[in-house]
């Protein structure tokens, strides 16, 4: 879908968008927050809603935690912050100035509306910043929905991504490094056909410039 210079040049656009999210986050946990420079894939589906290439390995088996913002006016679609329901303990952990704990049984990670509320807050600081940013790339404005947040099962059947046909999927997959504790997770952001030409429009022009 990318070829090499568009996805290195979007990989550097991306990278400038998730280092203002870390310097947010930092403020907002009172710590330096680093988030490593992202695998950004974009990913077309085919019609009958199954992805045009293989996609990585996003899910495991177990609970993962969701929470997702919709985007809309002329750039449209939906972002999604993904972790596994232990990674997001530990981050909630470290955000809230406690002793992170690593998991080490299978059984599922208990969560409190105070988790959820620390989780809430950083999908918006972290989404908000990418897609406004890359609403500012491509000249225009957007509205955001509040952020919803889900507790979800996966098994090993469900571990892949189904959308509408004539929908892509931008795939960042990248590293929080909070007090030297790493929380790995990914965004994924759903977009319209034409949203992604018009990115993929101002990406050339980028280029050719």
């Amino acid at each position: 879908m990318l070829n090499p210079m568009q996805k290195d040049a979007l990989t550097e656009i991306i990278n400038v968008y998730i280092g203002k999210a870390a310097s947010m986050l930092s403020e907002m946990v009172n710590q330096r927050v680093i988030l490593s420079v992202p695998e950004v894939e974009l990913i077309a589906f085919t019609q009958d809603g199954q992805p045009s290439k293989q996609l990585p390995p996003i899910f495991s088996s177990g609970h993962i935690i969701s929470s997702s913002i919709r985007f809309g006016q002329t750039l449209k679609g939906k972002a999604f912050l993904i972790f596994p329901a232990d990674q997001a303990k530990l981050l909630v952990n470290v955000c809230l100035g406690e002793e992170p704990v690593i998991q080490e049984s299978e059984e599922l990670v208990a969560f409190i509306d105070t988790d959820f509320d620390v989780l809430k807050e950083i999908s918006n600081v972290i989404l908000n910043a990418i897609i406004g940013e890359l609403s500012n790339f491509m000249d225009t404005r957007v509205h955001y929905s509040l952020p919803d947040i889900e507790l979800i099962y996966v098994s090993e059947s469900e571990g892949t991504i189904l959308l509408k046909e004539n929908t892509y999927l931008l795939l960042l997959h990248t590293t929080f490094l909070l007090s030297e504790t790493p929380v790995n997770g990914f965004i994924l952001i759903a977009l319209s056909m034409n949203s992604v030409s018009w990115l993929l429009e101002k990406i050339d022009a980028l280029l050719e410039a």
